[in-house]
């Protein structure tokens, strides 16, 4: 039994069928967003790992992940990157070869990575939405300024492509909370919220099939 089943293996398979069986679609990226607290423990990290395979059984495609770091901490920082890489090459090795990931660091750059298209997994280390749309806006400046393309082709398709996650998520979902972090601010203007009333470390498979189950029952307006 995982380590997010203890408990409630019944009712879980009931929550599968109905999600299974459901007409609606299931989320194809899911956002996760984490406090640092949360992977700190040996617990939290393996609660994580669990989640990606249930979401990736679902189809699931794509999951982003933000790890609201509280205190910028370099050996810290660095001690988690390398502890998340180990864990996911292990989660991973036996999975298809087109399962991967890549794990962001504190100023946006690449600290880890498997290459995949099947199944995908960002990790963000501090990383927030509002410095990835500066620097995506800064490379714009700088690639006109070069002469590479003129003011007036700049839009929104064209800093979507210059930003670190090009993919809007379905939905997005905080643990033990009821605000959303500074993530993926531009992507997730039309994502569905949701907040669960357990913090991470006691969050159970039930709750994430909640989750799934309550977006199939959603209406998606987009704005509208």
């Amino acid at each position: 039994m995982d380590l997010l089943s203890f408990g409630h293996p019944l009712y879980e398979k009931y929550l599968t069928w109905q999600i299974t069986r459901s007409s609606a679609k299931i989320p194809k990226h899911v956002a996760l967003i984490l406090k640092e607290t949360d992977l700190l423990e040996h617990k939290g990290i393996e609660k994580l790992l669990t989640a990606l395979l249930i979401f990736r059984r679902l189809k699931v495609e794509l999951v982003s992940i933000y790890v609201d770091i509280i205190k910028a901490d370099k050996q810290v920082n660095a001690e988690l990157v390398s502890t998340l890489g180990e864990r996911l090459e292990e989660s991973f090795i036996h999975l298809p070869s087109e399962t991967g990931y890549e794990i962001y660091g504190l100023e946006g750059e690449v600290k880890n990575s498997r290459q995949g298209k099947d199944f995908f997994v960002y990790v963000s280390l501090g990383f927030g939405g509002r410095r990835e749309i500066t620097r995506a806006v800064i490379s714009l400046l700088e690639e006109v300024k070069a002469g590479r393309i003129r003011p007036e082709e700049v839009d929104e398709k064209m800093l979507e492509s210059h930003l670190l996650v090009k993919h809007e998520p379905d939905i997005m979902i905080r643990s033990g909370g009821q605000k959303l972090s500074d993530f993926l601010v531009w992507q997730s203007v039309y994502s569905e919220l949701f907040f669960t009333d357990v913090n991470w470390k006691d969050i159970r498979k039930i709750d994430l099939l909640r989750v799934i189950r309550d977006f199939q029952k959603r209406q998606r307006r987009y704005g509208k």
